[in-house]
């Protein structure tokens, strides 16, 4: 949990062992980010790579506005790949009928993208 308290963040971590807390700051985000971790690191003796700090505003509609955005890109990344999965499939069987061009003009993008997607195997 991090609070921003003047011009710094303060830092709570609880989320670790019985009797471990870790506290910390930073001037930024982004340095309250990285002085975490490497609190973290250092408390449990275990290297920065082996977890992940999640760091969260103190603040509820700060972190409600995070936990919102975070869920929005999330479906967002998974609608991009599932059209992916879709144009790829589409590609695959108007290329086995018609040129790149006219299925690239069918779905809506380049002869090159479908080229890509659906390459022909010679």
């Amino acid at each position: 949990m991090a609070k921003l308290d003047g011009s710094h963040w303060a830092v709570t971590i609880t989320d670790l062992p019985p009797g471990c807390v870790g506290v910390t700051q930073g001037r930024t985000w982004s340095e309250a980010q990285r002085m975490a971790t490497d609190v973290v690191a250092m408390l449990l003796d275990i290297p920065e790579e082996a977890f992940e700090v999640v760091l969260r505003p103190a603040d509820p509609d700060m972190a409600n506005a995070v936990v919102t955005a975070e869920k929005a890109r999330e479906k967002a990344e998974e609608a991009a790949k599932a059209a992916t999965e879709a144009l790829t499939a589409a590609a695959r069987t108007l290329t086995a009928k018609t040129t790149v061009r006219d299925a690239g003009a069918m779905l809506g993008v380049s002869h090159q993208y479908i080229a890509k997607l659906a390459p022909k195997k010679g």
